[in-house]
């Protein structure tokens, strides 16, 4: 059979079918047939045609498309936390005007970490036009369309129309083949007008993503440029994808014997009995892995495996390795210039654009074959760090000795979350190695406060029989508070840092701005209870005493897995500082 009369058949059969269904139904079938069953948002004027056909979340195993109804802001960032949880797509729904604003900060985060998530948003009816409608979005009002596209400029899909239905759908879905997000705008004048299909059917373009395998002449100029030359290895966010991550990361460094970093994200990709590992580089980095780094030079070999060297992992500094060879399978991420990142080194740069597993596995298999005459590396020091950590005043926790313990506690399997907090500064500082019981998450690239709330919600209800952790500060609590009653009943458990500050604003002006008085930081906050406001939303709260003196029991309550979410209050010092900011020679 001739493969054009075949395609064209089977979109002729995919329009007849679009066309006995009403256009929302066609939208969700086709999202629900990617695997998409979970969306969140709120409900109004926009959507409603869309959502009637969604079931009601009951928080349990997700088996149709359900709906969670929880507000905007945190909506937008449970798609990322869903997909980090499981590796499935979500959606977040929001309707016309400011709603819409609320879901995007989670899109921002989706771009920045290259998180396939779907946005449905509506935009107001085009005969509305000059006509003043309630959130104009129209080029009179906000001119949203324009607006997304500034910042997604391939993957915002107007579906206005039921003959073009089916083919946005389809370059949306390539699009998150791709591990972008997508947004699909609804103009639901242009989808309720019956059609009767196209004269000639529109051809859905074939976009396939474009591999390089592994070539035999990346493998010699690998060989070649570390003749002689020490090789450092820098493990990203892309690897921790990949389920054989830790086992494969910690073969490379034994066979290469190659000193290894990694970034926050990253560090879910090694294991913490990786011999060679030299910690975390960077925010809240550990001293050795920062020395390691700053150290690169002629005589040295950066292996780049998924990672993006963003300002909190580099800090604008570029690569001074001789060579740097880079893999990664995402075309066009974040951080890329011109699909590469030749722009931030200075030696020789050599990409490879293949799955991260087999690329390592080849890798590996060559060394044990011939193994290379680079430069070993003495295996990482037991301590990462060089001074002892800053102590807290009396009447606060001592935040060391809390991550510590915790460090020694956390449940097999567990997930944890890191709010735009000290906590996302602090924690991989204390800890110094990834936990091969849990692991950690932080969407740091956009830096949205609170926004981690969501993250934590999609990643539980990825598998509600999984712990999942939350560390958030009392400046980002005031962002998502008013969602707690929503997912009372999820089990989630919260630990919320009260310094009364915006510790990062905080601490981060004592040394920018020395001789400016604290009152004119900003950064203060009014003391509130925590745990009155969870309680009053159905949660369970408990405060922790500074001494810690109650923290296993908590741990033990925890343990028990409780049906409902707890909040757990932490007193902290804002003048304790644990963890790094080099981004504060930036400012």
């Amino acid at each position: 059979m001739n493969p054009e009369v075949s395609e064209s058949a089977s979109f002729a059969t995919a329009l007849e079918e679009q066309f006995s269904l009403d256009s929302y139904q066609t939208i969700i079938n086709t999202l629900n047939n990617w695997g998409i069953r979970l969306y969140a948002g709120v409900n109004g004027g926009g959507v409603i045609h869309l959502l009637k056909y969604l079931d009601p979340l009951d928080q349990g195993a997700i088996e149709t498309p359900s709906f969670l109804t929880i507000g905007e802001y945190t909506a937008g960032f449970i798609p990322l936390g869903y997909y980090l949880g499981s590796g499935k797509i979500a959606a977040s729904v929001a309707t016309t005007g400011a709603a819409t604003k609320l879901i995007c900060c989670g899109l921002s985060d989706a771009k920045l970490h290259d998180i396939p998530a779907v946005y449905v948003v509506p935009v107001s009816n085009g005969s509305t036009a000059g006509f003043s409608p309630l959130q104009d979005t129209t080029a009179y009002g906000s001119n949203i369309v324009m607006q997304l596209r500034a910042e997604l400029p391939e993957s915002v899909f107007v579906l206005d129309n039921q003959i073009t239905l089916t083919e946005q759908l389809s370059l949306a879905k390539a699009q998150l083949d791709r591990s972008k997000p997508v947004v699909l705008v609804l103009d639901n004048e242009g989808l309720s007008v019956s059609q009767t299909g196209p004269d000639i059917p529109t051809a859905i373009p074939d976009i396939p993503v474009i591999e390089n395998h592994y070539s035999e002449a990346f493998l010699d100029a690998f060989r070649r440029e570390t003749e002689g030359k020490r090789v450092v290895i820098f493990v990203g966010e892309e690897m921790a994808r990949y389920p054989n991550a830790t086992d494969l990361t910690t073969r490379l460094s034994k066979v290469l014997h190659g000193a290894t970093i990694w970034s926050i994200n990253g560090a879910n990709a090694v294991s913490r009995d990786n011999p060679y590992g030299y910690g975390y580089i960077s925010f809240g980095g550990n001293d050795r892995a920062i020395s390691l780094y700053n150290s690169l030079g002629d005589s040295d070999v950066l292996l780049v495996v998924g990672a993006c060297p963003d300002e909190y992992t580099v800090n604008f500094k570029k690569i001074p390795a001789s060579a740097t060879f880079h893999f990664s399978n995402i075309s066009q991420a974040y951080g890329f210039v011109d699909n590469s990142l030749r722009h931030v080194v200075e030696g020789r740069y050599y990409q490879m654009h293949a799955p991260l597993d087999s690329s390592l596995q080849t890798l590996i298999d060559d060394v044990a074959e011939r193994p290379f005459t680079n430069i070993p590396t003495e295996p990482a020091p037991r301590n990462l760090n060089d001074l002892p950590f800053d102590n807290a005043r009396g009447n606060y926790a001592d935040m060391a000795a809390l991550y510590q313990r915790l460090d020694q506690w956390w449940p097999q399997g567990s997930i944890g979350i890191d709010d735009t907090c000290l906590a996302y500064k602090d924690r991989q500082y204390v800890t110094q190695r990834p936990n091969n019981n849990i692991r950690f998450y932080s969407l740091y690239r956009g830096s949205a406060m609170g926004g981690a709330f969501g993250v934590a919600i999609g990643a539980k209800l990825a598998d509600p029989d999984r712990q999942v952790f939350l560390f958030t500060g009392d400046g980002c609590f005031r962002l998502f508070s008013g969602s707690l009653a929503e997912v009372s009943s999820l089990g989630l458990v919260v630990f919320l840092l009260n310094n009364e500050t915006f510790g990062i604003v905080e601490q981060g002006l004592r040394k920018v701005l020395p001789d400016v008085g604290t009152a004119y930081y900003h950064s203060r906050l009014d003391a509130v209870d925590y745990c009155a406001i969870a309680r009053a939303n159905d949660w369970d709260a408990i405060r922790l005493a500074p001494d810690l003196g109650n923290l296993e029991e908590i741990l033990r309550k925890v343990n028990d897995r409780p049906s409902r979410s707890m909040l757990i209050e932490v007193p902290v010092d804002p003048n304790q500082v644990l963890g790094k900011n080099p981004r504060l020679k930036n400012l």
